[in-house]
């Protein structure tokens, strides 16, 4: 993005402020939206107005505000305003004082129309904490005090829009314009748009969870990402700050992006995996190095155990293996912390190859395998019961699971089904080659049976 880009986005601001009929903006609904536009630093207008909200104002609520039941029986509601409200506040960076209050009411505004809403938003609350961190209080009244802000109605939207937009010009004017500029990039986060990416692809990005894919110049994967917030996810790969080298190989080779929506983030980590082991892409190191995972297999006492490779794997001897782990030198770690935790001999743990006694018996650590002052079978039980915590698990279900994942948000449901620790292919119900991620990430999701992000539901089938 060109910096005369990034100045017309910037210097385009619609100071908002929403009065409703409480906190929940699930439940509750907008009374009062006011607007103050402010362009290049010049005041461009304001526009107010009243909300019915289908609904009675709590008695509280008409204290504080002074908006009356009264007042928004004649107003319109707000489906009757909501393409008028898209209109003034599109292309304007959307700035509120605690701006996750009333982006939040909007967006579920919208939603319960089926409309979305989005915008990037600057909240002043947190950009006073940033530019005036030797003070506490931060809320619109200790800046009307602080700053000494011109007289407005509070608790009216159009007057708390004007009081935001008073702090903000009259810290334009007055900070210094570094430290400014620094911390407006730091609380918007804008990308830096690659030269071979269209316009637009940054921009009409979703902000709910799903999967995406950067692709090359010949339309070849170069890296496949999850996320719970698309938007955020794939803008973050190209903040100015960013040190990571993966996101600035992704700026130079870029040229197209795909975007791949899902119910919730569980349903995205394993489309993501999917997603990997299918097209290989160039920048997706861990999660393609699949031919160095391995598990641990006990051969018998006093025999140290051996590496089963991933490739070996079959749900026949999965009873007899530990693990998995992602490389060799992985389950050797494992095999040496829990030796040292249970006193194992370092020759039955595959660690020590000489005739004489173990390192770990020479520091008084082994009980002595190694030099015949244990026996094999009493040190091969102690071992079992050591390693018993990476024991690869049973299935724990009678059959195939269904797991159901739904976005309250969207209300969009996807269904899994997994059998014996595998992702089965909807289509013909077969079970592909087993993917060490799935496993661990379908294992915690059943041991909590949560979905954080979504609501998850497993189903015997």
């Amino acid at each position: 993005m060109s910096s005369a880009e990034g100045e017309r986005r910037t210097g385009r601001y619609a100071f908002v402020d929403l009065e409703t009929t409480g906190t929940d903006a699930s439940r509750d609904r907008i009374t009062e939206i006011g607007v103050v536009w402010v362009e290049d630093g010049v005041r461009t207008g304001e526009w107010s107005t009243l909300v019915n909200p289908a609904t009675a104002i709590p008695p509280e609520i008409q204290m504080l505000t002074g908006i009356t039941n009264a007042m928004v029986r004649e107003a319109p509601l707000f489906s009757v305003i909501a393409e008028e409200v898209l209109e003034r506040l599109k292309g304007h960076v959307f700035v509120a004082h605690n701006a996750r209050f009333d982006y939040g009411f909007l967006k579920a505004a919208f939603r319960t129309l089926g409309k979305r809403f989005q915008a990037d938003v600057l909240c002043t609350l947190r950009l006073s904490r940033r530019l005036f961190p030797e003070h506490d209080r931060h809320g619109l009244d200790a800046l009307v005090a602080r700053h000494r802000l011109s007289g407005e109605v509070r608790h009216r939207a159009l007057g708390d829009a004007r009081l935001i937009a008073d702090f903000f010009q009259q810290v334009s004017a007055q900070e210094h314009a570094e430290q400014l500029a620094a911390a407006m990039a730091y609380l918007l986060k804008y990308p830096a748009r690659p030269d071979h990416l269209s316009v637009d692809a940054l921009e009409d990005l979703p902000e709910g969870p799903g999967v995406y894919t950067f692709l090359g110049v010949n339309r070849q994967p170069l890296y496949i990402g999850k996320a719970r917030n698309l938007r955020d996810r794939v803008r973050s790969h190209f903040y100015a700050d960013s040190t990571n080298s993966t996101d600035a190989r992704l700026a130079r080779e870029a040229y197209g992006l795909e975007i791949e929506g899902t119910a919730g983030e569980f349903c995205a980590l394993v489309r993501e995996i999917q997603l990997i082991r299918a097209n290989a892409p160039l920048h997706n190191l861990a999660l393609r190095r699949r031919e160095a995972n391995c598990f641990i297999r006990l051969t018998g006492p006093g025999a140290p155990p051996s590496f089963v490779p991933l490739a070996e794997f079959s749900p026949a001897n999965a009873a007899e293996l530990h693990g998995p782990f992602s490389t060799r030198q992985a389950a050797r770690a494992a095999l040496a912390a829990i030796g040292r935790q249970h006193r194992l001999c370092d020759g039955a743990i595959g660690l020590w190859t000489g005739d004489r006694a173990c390192f770990s018996r020479q520091i008084g650590r082994c009980p002595g395998l190694c030099c015949g002052e244990e026996q094999p079978e009493t040190h091969h039980q102690r071992m079992l019961e050591a390693l018993a915590p990476l024991r690869f698990p049973a299935w724990p279900y009678t059959g195939p699971i269904r797991f159901t994942e739904t976005n309250p948000d969207t209300m969009r449901r996807q269904n899994l089904i997994f059998d014996q620790w595998r992702l089965l292919d909807p289509a013909t119900l077969q079970l592909p080659e087993f993917h060490p991620e799935v496993f661990k990430l379908l294992r915690r999701m059943i041991a909590r049976q949560s979905g954080g992000f979504a609501v998850l539901v497993t189903e015997t089938i």
